[in-house]
């Protein structure tokens, strides 16, 4: 698993202190993440095309 990443984004993105960070589950960091890129304005990601739309994209270009 890629710690120090993680601890770089919490630390220095998040501003974190450590001991916040080791605290944290896994499942609040991403989240912490979450929350502060939607607050700074980012998009959510595109969802997958669908079958439909695969199959759609296949019948026009082959």
């Amino acid at each position: 698993m890629p710690f120090r990443q993680w601890m770089r984004t919490g630390l220095g993105g998040l501003g974190w202190r450590p001991a916040d960070f080791w605290s944290a589950t896994l499942t609040e960091f991403f989240e912490a993440i979450n929350g502060h890129n939607e607050a700074q304005g980012a998009e959510e990601p595109k969802a997958a095309p669908s079958d439909d739309e695969v199959a759609a994209l296949v019948a026009k270009y082959g």
